[in-house]
């Protein structure tokens, strides 16, 4: 199988149809999106109805446009952490006519004996947003947070006690048990929007990583062939690589800049040997 795989498009809205041509040039059999799908306006009034009018103006169109192309295409995709959880309705509605499989926490299977998991959920950043941010570890370190927290709810962005949310919520180190449960790991694809920590993946602009401690113990200990990241835009540059292998597994982030796409397409039975980095 033929798979395109891209992440954070949110930085320029002209990447989706950068990758309408990529698409069409690799004729891929399956298009995956790793999160943050929407780009954020800093002077939109509203970010949730700006991202609500983006899905229906922009995303859907796209999507259309995919699909006339290439109607048997599979389109796998998930929300980041600054994409609005309460616009979900929108994507769970093309879900339900078959237009497009949401990933985060779901579970797929692409051919006899490879399965494909979705999680979407990062460790704590020093952004205001909050809807797809975890305790990292069962340790619960809580960082320094900005001013304001918010949530995107039915009545707008909601200001809230993010340490008190959060004690409510599982950890990505519970929630990767949940997701061990769904297939058997060494024979399923991860697409997970945070990278794993201190690796080539999650490199920030002064060289320290910031990914997911309880995703790094994931891979090292189920070895999956292969897992698909995003989150950390700009970590190829710094690291110069975006790929790393931990133990068995293959681990890769394309990274994301505006002006250029960044995504890899890759065959499945030979992640290694076939793929290729477009930036």
């Amino acid at each position: 199988m033929k798979v395109i795989y891209t992440s954070d498009l949110h930085v320029d809205e002209d990447h989706y149809q950068r990758l309408l041509k990529l698409e069409g040039d690799q004729k891929p059999d399956c298009l995956i999106i790793g999160g943050d799908l929407i780009p954020v306006n800093p002077s939109a009034n509203d970010p949730i109805d700006h991202q609500r009018e983006f899905i229906k103006d922009s995303i859907i169109p796209w999507i259309s446009k995919l699909k006339d192309s290439k109607p048997n295409l599979d389109l796998y995709l998930m929300m980041g952490n600054y994409d609005r959880a309460i616009n979900m309705d929108i994507l769970e509605g093309l879900e339900r006519e078959g237009i497009i499989h949401l990933l985060h926490k779901r579970h797929y299977t692409l051919e006899p004996e490879l399965h494909l998991v979705g999680y979407g959920y990062v460790p704590i950043t020093p952004f205001s947003l909050k809807d797809w941010e975890r305790y990292d570890t069962n340790e619960k370190i809580f960082t320094i947070q900005p001013h304001k927290s918010f949530v995107s709810t039915i009545k707008g962005m909601q200001q809230i006690d993010f340490k008190e949310i959060l004690e409510k919520e599982k950890t990505i180190e519970e929630d990767m048990e949940c997701l061990l449960r769904m297939s058997d790991p060494q024979k399923t694809i991860y697409v997970m929007h945070s990278p794993p920590y201190d690796t080539v993946l999650d490199r920030i602009f002064d060289g320290s990583p910031c990914g997911s401690k309880s995703i790094k113990r994931f891979i090292e200990k189920h070895q999956p062939p292969l897992t698909l990241h995003g989150h950390i835009h700009e970590s190829p540059q710094v690291s110069r690589s975006f790929m790393e292998e931990i133990g068995k597994t293959i681990s890769i982030n394309p990274g994301q800049e505006a002006g250029k796409l960044h995504a890899v397409v890759f065959n499945t039975d030979d992640v290694k040997g076939t793929v290729r980095y477009f930036s």
